[in-house]
C-alpha cells in the first residue's frame, strides 16, 4: 500500500502506513477538539486476528455550547507500523494523522456508543462528562497482519448553531499477534523514594508510610514474583529501618512502623538473591554532579554509606534515565565510584552493551514508559506504547531495557503470551569495548543554576553544626547523607533547594542560637586587675553541645577579656562559664559577649554588659612604690651633691635617709602633727664629743628640713666657741 503523503509531510520520512481503500473522512478536523476524549482502558491489550478489542474511556464537553447527538465510534488505521522509525513518526504526528477509518459494522452496533440520542432530544452541556465503550474485531476491521497498529475513537456531534462534525479524537497503540510473534523485555525494578529524613535524623514527613503498603510494596512483590533485577537506594533502607524502630513526625508517633517491619521482612531475602544492585546513596544525581565537575558529590555518596547498611556490600549501579551521560562524566563516575553497571538512555538502543574501565554500560530504551500518542499517559496508553515499541525493537534484534518505578509501570510491563521478561544479565550479550556515549552532552540536568551555591552554603552550615555537637565522625556521616539526599533524582529539577532548606532546619535553628541562651549581669565591678566573673549558658536543644564565649571590648587599651575555653553543655542544662577580664587602668568599658562554635562561628546575637575597674591591687602598688623610689633617689642625689660641698659624709647621709624610709614604710598609715617629730629624741649614754652635736638634735634637724641650703642653715654653737 502507498505511503500516506500527509504523514510523510509531517514526519519528513517515509512510513509503512498505507492509505485506506475506503476512507470515511470527517467533515471537519479541528486542531483543538471541542470534546476531550480520553482512553482509560484497552482490553485485551493485545489480540490475535480473531480477537475483539474493546476501548473504554470518557468524553467531556470542553466547549462553551451544548451539543446534540454525541456519538463515539471505533477508529483504526489498517496500516501496520513496521519499525521503530515509523513508530517515532506516529508519536510525533498530529492527532488528525493518519486519516484512518471509523468502524460501524460490529455486531450489535458495538463499535458505536451514543452519548445522547440521535433524535436530538438530549443535549451534552458544556463541562459535562460521560463514559463510553466501543468494540471491534481485528480481522473484520482489516487488522490481519501481525504487528503494531493505531486504534482509537472519533467523537461526532452537532454543536448548537453548527453542522454535524467531528469534535474529538483519541489514539492508542495496540499489537495484533500470531504464534510467531515473540519479544523480550528487561524491566529493572527500582526501589527508591523522595527522601524524608533531615540533617538531625528526624523525619520531615510520613509519605513513606503510605508507599510501604502501596507502591513500594507492589514493586517488591513484583521483584520476587518476576525474579527481576532490582536496584535499591541505601538511604531508603536507612529510613525504613528507622521507621521500624519507632519514629515521630513533629513530635507525634509515625504511622508506618508496622508497615516498615513488614516491608523489610520482604526485602532482606531479596538482598541476598544475587539480582540486586545498590544505587548511589540517596539516589543522588551523580551524572549531573559529574557533568558539573562536582567530584565532592560523588565522594559524599561513599561517606554516607556505612557498613551497617544492608546494601553496603552490594555492587553499585548508576541509572541515567534522562540520557545526560557523556564520555567525560562517565569517566569521572567510573574513576570515583567504580560502578559495576551503568544503565543510560544516552547510549543508543541500536548499540550493544559495552565495557569501559571495568564498568558495563547497558543502553536503556528511551521513552518506553512515556505514554502513547498525543502525550496521553493513562495506563492503557503506556501499555500500548510499551508493547508496540518492545515488539519493534525485538524484531530488530535489540535488547529492550527499562526502569520500573510505579504501579503503572508494573502494569505496562506485564508479560503476555508473546512477551517474556528477562533479568539484566541477558541484556549484556557480547559487550563492545567502544563507548557508545556522545563525547559531550547537551541534555540538561536537574543540578544547575543557583543549586550549587545553595549546597555549598549548606555544607558549611552542616560542618559548623557538627562542630558544635562535638561528634565529628557522626556529624560527617549525617552531613554526607543529607547532601546526598538533597541531590536525589526523586526530587525533580525544582525540588532540590526546597527540600534542602527543610532538611537543614535543625542546623539553622542551632546556628541562629534560638535554643541556646546566654545570661549575664548588666555590669561587673573589678576589685583587682583580674577577676573570674560568671556567665551562664542554657541549652534547650535535644543534643549536647560544645561552644565558647568570645568577647569584644569598646576600649581594649583599658580592659580586655580573652575568649573562654570550649565547654560542653548537656541537653536541658544551665552551666556557668567564668571569664577573666584584664585591666590596665581604672574606668568603665562596654563589652559584648558572643556565643560561638569551637571554630568561631557566631551563634545568635551578642550580649552587652559593662565592666568597671576600681582598684589596681598589686600592679597599682608596684607603680606607687616604683614612683616613690624614683622620687627618693632623686632627693638622695641632690642632698649628696649639697653635702659634698659642705663636707658631710655620704655614708652618714645615706644612713639617715635609710632610717627615715624604714620608719615610713613600717608605719605608712601613722601620721604626725606638722610640728611634731616622727620619733622622740633618743637619750644617749655616750659622752658628747666636742664639736659634734647631740644625736637627737641632728636627727630633728635633718628630719624637719631636709635639703635646706647651707647659707640659710642655723647651726648650734660649739663648746669651743
Amino acid at each position: 500500500m502507498a505511503v500516506l503523503a500527509s504523514l510523510a509531510t509531517v514526519s519528513g520520512s517515509a512510513t509503512a502506513l498505507a492509505a485506506p481503500s475506503m476512507p470515511t473522512r470527517s467533515t471537519r478536523q479541528p486542531t483543538n477538539p471541542e470534546v476531550l476524549a480520553t482512553v482509560t482502558s484497552v482490553t485485551p491489550d493485545t489480540v490475535d486476528a480473531n480477537g475483539t478489542i474493546t476501548i473504554r474511556g470518557t468524553v467531556r464537553n470542553t466547549s462553551t455550547v451544548p451539543m446534540t447527538w454525541v456519538q463515539v465510534s471505533f477508529w483504526r488505521s489498517r496500516d501496520p507500523i513496521t519499525d521503530v522509525g515509523s513508530l517515532d513518526s506516529v508519536l510525533a504526528s498530529p492527532i488528525t494523522m493518519p486519516v484512518g477509518e471509523r468502524w460501524f459494522n460490529e455486531k450489535n452496533e458495538a463499535s458505536l456508543d451514543n452519548i445522547t440520542d440521535p433524535e436530538a432530544t438530549q443535549t451534552f452541556e458544556p463541562g459535562q462528562t460521560a463514559p463510553f465503550q466501543v468494540s471491534g474485531t481485528a480481522k473484520d476491521m482489516g487488522l490481519t497482519t501481525p504487528g503494531s497498529y493505531l486504534v482509537g475513537v472519533h467523537v461526532q456531534a452537532t454543536p448548537k448553531g453548527r453542522d454535524r462534525m467531528t469534535v474529538g479524537r483519541a489514539r492508542v497503540l495496540t499489537v495484533v499477534s500470531d504464534t510467531a510473534t515473540k519479544a523480550q523485555l528487561t524491566p529493572v525494578i527500582e526501589l527508591s523514594s523522595r527522601p524524608s529524613v533531615g540533617l538531625d535524623g528526624t523525619f520531615m514527613d510520613d509519605h513513606l508510610a503510605g508507599e510501604l503498603t502501596g507502591r513500594l510494596n507492589a514493586l517488591v512483590d513484583a521483584a520476587v514474583s518476576r525474579r527481576s533485577t532490582v536496584v535499591i537506594d541505601p538511604a531508603l533502607l536507612d529510613e525504613v529501618t528507622s521507621m521500624a524502630a519507632g519514629y515521630t513526625i513533629d513530635g507525634k508517633p509515625g504511622t508506618g512502623t508496622q508497615a516498615a517491619k513488614d516491608w523489610l521482612g520482604k526485602v532482606r531475602p531479596l538482598l541476598s538473591s544475587g539480582r540486586v544492585f545498590r544505587l548511589p546513596y540517596g539516589n543522588a544525581d551523580v551524572v549531573g554532579a559529574a557533568r558539573a565537575g562536582r567530584s565532592v558529590v560523588l565522594s559524599r555518596t561513599q561517606t554516607a554509606l556505612t557498613s551497617d547498611n544492608p546494601a553496603s556490600s552490594l555492587p553499585l549501579a548508576i541509572v541515567d534515565e534522562a540520557g545526560a551521560l557523556d564520555r567525560r562524566s562517565f569517566s569521572a563516575i567510573s574513576s570515583a565510584l567504580h560502578p559495576e553497571v551503568v544503565l543510560s538512555a544516552a547510549s543508543s538502543p541500536s548499540e550493544s552493551s559495552s565495557v569501559v574501565s571495568g564498568t558495563t554500560l547497558i543502553p536503556l530504551t528511551a521513552g518506553l514508559l512515556d505514554g502513547g500518542p498525543d502525550h496521553a499517559t493513562s495506563t492503557a496508553q503506556s501499555r500500548g506504547r510499551l508493547l508496540a515499541q518492545t515488539l519493534l525493537n525485538s524484531q530488530a534484534g535489540r535488547h529492550v531495557v527499562t526502569v520500573v518505578t510505579s504501579d503503572s509501570d508494573l502494569a505496562a510491563t506485564e508479560p503476555t503470551s508473546w512477551l517474556t521478561l528477562s533479568p539484566l544479565s541477558t541484556a549484556v550479550g557480547t559487550p563492545s569495548i567502544t563507548s557508545p556515549l556522545p563525547a559531550s552532552s547537551t541534555v540538561p540536568t536537574s543540578l544547575r543554576g543557583s543549586w550549587w551555591t545553595d549546597q555549598g552554603d549548606a555544607a558549611r552550615d552542616a560542618a559548623d553544626w557538627g562542630d558544635i555537637l562535638g561528634d565529628a565522625e557522626l556529624a560527617r556521616t549525617k552531613t554526607a547523607r543529607t547532601l546526598s539526599r538533597a541531590t536525589s533524582v526523586n526530587l525533580g529539577s525544582a525540588g532540590h533547594s526546597q527540600w534542602l532548606n527543610q532538611a537543614m532546619a535543625s542546623a539553622d535553628q542551632l546556628l541562629a542560637g534560638h535554643s541556646i541562651t546566654l545570661h549575664s549581669a548588666e555590669s561587673f565591678v573589678m576589685s583587682s586587675s583580674s577577676n573570674a566573673l560568671p556567665l551562664t549558658v542554657t541549652n534547650r536543644l535535644a543534643e549536647t553541645i560544645r561552644l565558647k564565649v568570645v568577647f569584644t571590648s569598646e576600649n581594649p587599651q583599658r580592659i580586655t577579656i580573652p575568649a573562654t575555653p570550649v565547654v560542653t553543655v548537656r541537653s536541658g542544662e544551665t552551666q556557668t562559664i567564668r571569664f577573666a577580664p584584664r585591666a590596665s587602668s581604672n574606668g568603665v568599658v562596654e563589652m559584648s559577649a558572643q556565643l560561638t562554635s569551637p571554630s568561631g562561628r557566631p551563634l545568635g546575637s551578642p550580649h552587652q554588659f559593662v565592666v568597671r575597674a576600681t582598684r589596681m591591687d598589686d600592679i597599682g602598688w608596684i607603680i606607687i612604690i616604683i614612683s616613690g623610689a624614683v622620687v627618693l633617689g632623686a632627693t638622695l642625689l641632690r642632698i649628696h651633691q649639697v653635702r659634698s660641698r659642705d663636707g658631710t659624709g655620704a655614708a652618714s647621709l645615706a644612713e639617715e635617709l635609710s632610717e627615715g624610709l624604714e620608719e615610713a614604710t613600717e608605719h605608712p598609715d601613722e601620721g604626725a602633727a606638722p610640728d611634731t617629730p616622727a620619733t622622740a629624741p633618743k637619750t644617749s649614754t655616750t659622752p658628747v664629743t666636742p664639736g659634734t652635736p647631740p644625736e637627737g638634735q641632728a636627727e630633728t634637724r635633718h628630719a624637719s628640713r631636709p635639703g635646706t641650703s647651707s647659707d640659710s642653715r642655723t647651726e648650734p654653737r660649739s663648746q669651743s666657741e
